[in-house]
């Protein structure tokens, strides 16, 4: 793949503005929250993935040490930030994540957590709505459940704009995607840090759709404000 970004890779992709050096990251306390909830609903996770990984140092640390898991991996769009993952000593690769043949490495993975970015050029400013994140999470998990055949858990990290009716039809092509696959988790993370660990007043960061092939399809709603 070519480092030369297209036309049409715009279309298909929210990207960083490389002009902007603090391109939006998970903040350390939303990440904690996502671990926790590992060790709760999947003990004797052993492997975790993220897709459209950005700078995914706090998650390496975190889900290696607190959540146990003995192997991590990255994916990202962009090479200067896969480069700098790698620098850090961060299994990261390069790829489209919408490509079933970049995505079939991730597949022996037990948890996937797909971010792609949610604000216009990563900045974390210009909220994008369900509908407007590339790419799109009908896409990827079409792609995931059916082309692919996963087995494992998928956890969604959506703008805190998404509504139950967004939520309604993607479950409903999951389920049309494999019927094995529920979603058992809808999760309000709330955060009092930005991604570089300043306090802030306590905000709605993420809604997060945790669908699962190993886990009950309860639509339990989960708020963390702590």
């Amino acid at each position: 793949m070519s480092d030369v970004v297209s036309n049409e890779d715009t279309e298909r992709y929210q990207l960083p503005s490389k002009g902007e050096k603090s391109f939006a990251r998970t903040n350390p306390q939303t990440i904690v929250q996502r671990a926790n909830l590992i060790t709760k609903l999947l003990p004797g996770t052993m492997s975790i993935a993220e897709i459209c990984c950005g700078d995914c140092t706090h998650q390496w640390m975190t889900y290696l040490h607190l959540a146990g898991a003995k192997r991590f991996r990255g994916l990202d769009y962009e090479p200067f930030i896969v480069a700098q993952n790698h620098s850090r000593g961060i299994d990261c690769v390069r790829g489209d994540a919408i490509d079933p043949l970049t995505m079939l490495q991730f597949m022996s993975f037990d948890v996937i957590f797909y971010g792609p970015p949610l604000s216009i050029d990563c900045d974390g400013h210009q909220l994008l709505e369900f509908g407007q994140v590339r790419p799109r999470y009908a896409d990827f998990s079409r792609m995931i459940w059916c082309d692919l055949a996963y087995e494992g858990t998928l956890v969604c990290i959506c703008p805190r704009t998404t509504t139950m009716g967004d939520i309604s039809a993607l479950y409903q092509q999951v389920r049309k995607s494999n019927q094995n696959a529920g979603l058992r988790m809808i999760h309000h993370s709330y955060s009092t840090v930005t991604g570089r660990g300043e306090a802030t007043p306590l905000r709605l960061k993420y809604i997060e759709l945790w669908f699962s092939t190993r886990l009950e399809d309860l639509w339990e709603v989960h708020r963390n404000e702590s």
